[in-house]
């Protein structure tokens, strides 16, 4: 047996339960998405702004556009310009290890 099966066999309860936690989450997501669309469309049926009561507080905010720069764009149509970027204004990002899964269905 090798570590892999031995890990396999001996994490099913875990891996299971991640599985069975991450469907019922999805799940809920998918309700919750869709009662906020319904909440959304009612608030702007009745052109209400906010609401603030004992159990909600909701702000329907609007619409806006942002502008930023395309650095994978840039770099390939300025790659001279870009390298002189990443000399000039250098920027280091650290991650911290993480664990990545993905449920199949």
């Amino acid at each position: 047996m090798n570590e892999l099966t031995e890990f396999e066999q001996a994490n099913l309860p875990l891996i299971t339960g991640y599985v069975a936690l991450k469907k019922t989450i999805d799940e809920y997501s998918a309700q919750k998405k869709k009662l906020e669309n319904e909440l959304k469309e009612q608030m702007e049926k009745y052109d209400v702004k906010s609401i603030d009561n004992s159990v909600l507080k909701a702000t329907l905010v609007a619409g806006s556009e942002s502008k930023s720069v395309d650095l994978k764009k840039f770099k390939k149509n300025e790659p001279d310009e870009y390298l002189a970027l990443m000399v000039d204004y250098p920027k280091k990002t650290v991650r911290k290890p993480s664990l990545r899964i993905t449920v199949k269905k």
